[in-house]
């Protein structure tokens, strides 16, 4: 019999002799197999030669042994086949056709060759007993291991080591005359969807585009409006706004809703109430002029919009119903569960920033502030706020050098006092949003200095504990100002600002965030 005589190379004398001998005294003849492929063709495993060892595993589709034996399976092919060891599977139930074998087998995530033994000439030829039984082949075709799967990986390296015969455990399992039903397989790799691409490449007069909301319409469009102008806070500033309509995948071409030089449109938010309306409520830049860049946002007023068909045509901008001076937008509205909207604001006057809400329980007929969301310096600002399980609600503040927290126990009117998070942030607009399984997704800016990077990350215990985050955009350039949707057909979207171009969009599904790679 051959062994590796670079493992053995310390061995000497007679212990070497010993152990060889020990092995020979197990090894039998095992010589080719004659089995079928999946299709039916038939195939002859001879090749003992090309390959260091051979594990055959005897298995059967329908059998719980098998199953539970999937996982020790994978691990022992894991370790040993970059080691020019080849592991096959030998089904040997004719009842199991090819497709049901091959769906096991994938569903398993098994990559190596499975084959068919209806006929039981291999279950003859090895006196095979049971599924799950494992063989161990050397290159010269000699068994040099029957017995258990857990028995095999343990079995392989003191075969490697030149070590005594392993006194592996007689095989359990499923007797090999055992008639079963088929069963159905739980596939764990489910399927991933990723799309993505810019609302528009190029509108005439607005050449720069930032803070993006979405909605859903009540008719399954997707809704998206932001601001566009020659600069931020410049006089020609206006609200833009596309469709991506039920069944589409383009986008409209994007029109502008309004247009004011004197007092042009900040920041807005786009969110549907319960009767099937679609509002705007847009910040008015109030400031005198000129104003600078980016300036003026602490001069604001709240003004709305509301359609009746689905964004087509628009009622008239109307004040917004509350004392609005120096509130801004930016997150999207939520829906709890009886019905109330929640739009989430800050106020910006004073150099300070105060968060907080406001509510609508009756489809924005009458409007109430929250209580203002209490935190220390660093003070935090536009507020992403999510349902939890329990019914509570989570907030993200956004403030440098890391996001703030703070929780709400009584839908929205009183919250406690917001505290860091070790999530990083450069001072810029952050996303949340509630999944329809309860589960949670952030996007923001990761990052100390910078806009340069947009990350995710997803919590599956109501936020007390988050995923490593991921990157969305790691490109040079700005990209920043997230919105997060989920729609009913379980797709997530997420919108934002790419380079001030134009409006990136996103559209996923949670398995895509999830399961980033599968066997192979």
């Amino acid at each position: 019999m051959t062994h590796n005589t670079q493992n053995m190379g310390t061995l000497a004398g007679s212990g070497l002799l010993f152990m060889i001998a020990a092995w020979g005294a197990l090894a039998q003849t095992g010589g080719p197999m004659d089995v079928q492929r999946l299709d039916d063709s038939p195939l002859r495993i001879e090749n003992f030669a090309e390959h260091r060892a051979t594990a055959v595993i005897f298995l059967s589709a329908r059998s719980e042994a098998s199953g539970a034996a999937i996982a020790t399976i994978r691990d022992f092919n894991a370790a040993v086949r970059r080691q020019n060891v080849m592991t096959v599977a030998i089904f040997p139930d004719p009842a199991e056709s090819g497709d049901e074998i091959r769906a096991f087998c994938q569903t398993a995530a098994f990559v190596f060759p499975c084959y068919r033994d209806p006929a039981h000439r291999a279950v003859r030829q090895l006196s095979v007993r049971v599924t799950p039984e494992a063989f161990l082949y050397d290159s010269k075709a000699a068994i040099v291991f029957h017995g258990a799967i857990d028995s095999l990986q343990q079995a392989f390296g003191d075969w490697l080591a030149g070590r005594p015969a392993p006194s592996g455990t007689a095989a359990t399992g499923t007797p090999i005359d055992k008639s079963l039903p088929a069963r159905p397989f739980q596939d764990p790799y489910d399927p991933i969807s990723f799309s993505s691409e810019l609302i528009f490449e190029k509108i005439p007069g607005f050449p720069a585009h930032h803070a993006s909301t979405m909605a859903m319409a009540a008719n399954g469009d997707l809704l998206v409006a932001w601001y566009g102008g020659s600069y931020e806070s410049s006089d020609d500033e206006g609200l833009l706004f596309t469709r991506r309509r039920k069944g589409h995948r383009q986008w409209d071409q994007p029109q502008c809703l309004l247009q004011n030089l004197k007092e042009p449109v900040g920041n807005a938010v786009i969110f549907a109430t319960p009767d099937g309306k679609v509002w705007i409520i847009w910040a008015r830049m109030e400031s005198t002029q000129p104003m600078r860049a980016h300036t003026g946002w602490d001069r604001t007023s709240l003004f709305y919009r509301v359609s009746g068909d689905h964004g087509y045509t628009w009622s008239k901008d109307e004040k917004f119903p509350l004392e609005t001076t120096g509130w801004l937008p930016r997150n999207l509205a939520i829906l709890l569960k009886d019905g109330t909207t929640v739009v989430p604001l800050s106020d910006e006057r004073n150099n300070r920033d105060v968060s907080f809400v406001v509510l609508t329980k009756d489809n924005g007929q009458t409007w109430v502030r929250s209580h203002s969301m209490p935190n220390a310096l660093p003070q935090g600002e536009q507020p992403a706020v999510a349902k939890r399980r329990d019914g509570s609600l989570l907030a993200f503040l956004r403030t440098r050098p890391h996001l703030l927290q703070t929780e709400s126990l009584d839908g929205g009117v009183t919250w406690s006092p917001a505290k860091p998070t070790d999530f990083k942030n450069p001072d810029a607009a952050i996303s949340l949003c509630t999944l329809s399984n309860g589960n949670l997704l952030l996007a923001w800016n990761n990052l100390e200095r910078g806009r340069q990077q947009l990350h995710i990350a997803r919590s599956v215990d109501d936020g007390k504990s988050w995923s490593e985050p991921q990157l969305l955009e790691s490109n040079p350039g700005e990209f920043s100002y997230p919105s997060i949707l989920q729609t009913p057909d379980g797709k997530i979207h997420v919108i934002y600002t790419y380079r001030r171009y134009s409006i990136k969009h996103l559209e996923f599904t949670e398995n895509w965030l999830t399961t980033l790679d599968r066997a192979n």
